[in-house]
């Protein structure tokens, strides 16, 4: 993507935002989190691995009684929610969260990950990419957009791609993500990540072809697909919404180099999202966002507790929102391309500027 200067026609929200990532330089926004809820409970870390592999056990076995092909789907989003909750485990794991023994981190990591197929040094040192340019245009590694010149000069499989992800497959658009940097080492420019890939690309190898060997034995390929492919696929759509929702909005805008700043961006590029507690517990918090860019080591059971200082700390910064499916629909109808002009988004008929419209908090 070829470097864009600041966008021509920014309006005041724009401009407001940039004024307050400049303001926040210099300030270390997690020192207000007091170190008691940096301390991971290794008892309560468990708790969330294992209640999350339940459920996705559950849902796989779900499917093998399923009086009708009907229900499949339902299970796989059900599995899919188990599967989710164990990469958002694999999370803190990424983050030393978890506990705090490196290779108790690292071993449940690569566990709590099987379900995916996705090797754990993989996913974290992509994710490591993340934090360290959030919503950075140029070089932030999730859902980053492209401006339209751009586009016009991308192949015609990667114009397919990049539409449908943010469109009619926008729930698999991780799926995209995975082939790009979960199975090739060449992704990573640094030698020592390449090598962490590769012994987690064995270590996959090592539980999984076993597995679906077994699996193809016993139940046929079609079992395989039931019990395996329909779950993975459960797993992305739970990936592809949340991660989308995170740092994609009408009014949430990437940043070129010169407006960026690494500071500001863990704060006020993401959005909360309120659930059902149940959903929070079963999520592990996830969606309780900035608190986790601001001190990624705050296990994940104590990031709403961190939210509610870091608001008191630094009020009016956090944006907050309740999840709606109508919320949803309007990043995939809305959020397609980078407007120069704006700064903000415009839609995939160019008919939207990306108004800053207000939300109900």
């Amino acid at each position: 993507m070829a470097l864009l200067g600041p966008p021509n026609h920014p309006d005041a929200a724009y401009l407001e935002l940039v004024a307050k990532m400049e303001a926040l330089e210099g300030i270390k926004l997690s020192e207000v989190v007091p170190k008691e809820l940096y301390e991971p409970r290794l008892a309560r870390s468990l708790l969330g691995f294992f209640t999350s592999y339940l459920l996705y056990g559950l849902g796989v076995a779900s499917v093998a009684v399923a009086p009708h092909w009907s229900l499949y789907i339902p299970l796989w989003i059900a599995a899919g929610l188990g599967g989710w909750g164990l990469h958002c485990i694999a999370h803190d794991c990424g983050h030393g969260a978890f506990s705090k023994s490196k290779r108790l981190n690292t071993l449940v990591g690569h566990l709590a990950l099987l379900p995916m197929a996705y090797p754990f040094h993989a996913w974290r040192n992509v994710h490591n990419m993340h934090h360290s340019a959030t919503n950075n245009l140029e070089m932030d590694t999730d859902w980053r957009p492209v401006d339209m010149e751009t586009f016009k000069r991308l192949p015609l499989l990667s114009k397919l791609n990049y539409l449908s992800n943010r469109t009619v497959l926008f729930w698999f658009g991780t799926g995209a993500y995975w082939l790009v940097s979960g199975i090739r080492p060449d992704f990573f420019p640094q030698s020592r990540a390449r090598d962490e890939v590769r012994r987690s690309m064995v270590f996959v190898a090592l539980f999984l072809i076993p597995y679906l060997a077994a699996l193809g034995y016993f139940t046929g390929f079609g079992g395989i697909l039931k019990y395996f492919v329909g779950p993975w696929f459960g797993i992305h759509v739970w990936f592809s919404i949340t991660t989308l929702m995170h740092h994609t909005a009408e009014d949430l805008p990437f940043l070129v180099k010169e407006n960026w700043r690494r500071t500001g961006s863990r704060i006020l590029l993401t959005i909360d999202y309120r659930y059902p507690q149940w959903l929070h517990f079963l999520t592990h918090n996830i969606s309780v966002h900035a608190a986790h860019h601001v001190a990624p080591k705050v296990p994940c059971y104590n990031l709403q507790r961190t939210t509610e200082v870091l608001k008191q700390a630094y009020p009016g910064l956090i944006r907050e929102r309740k999840f709606t499916f109508g919320g949803l629909f309007r990043i995939v109808a809305h959020c397609h391309f980078y407007d120069a002009e704006t700064g903000y988004y415009k839609s995939l008929l160019g008919l939207f500027n990306s108004p800053v419209v207000p939300h109900a908090e």
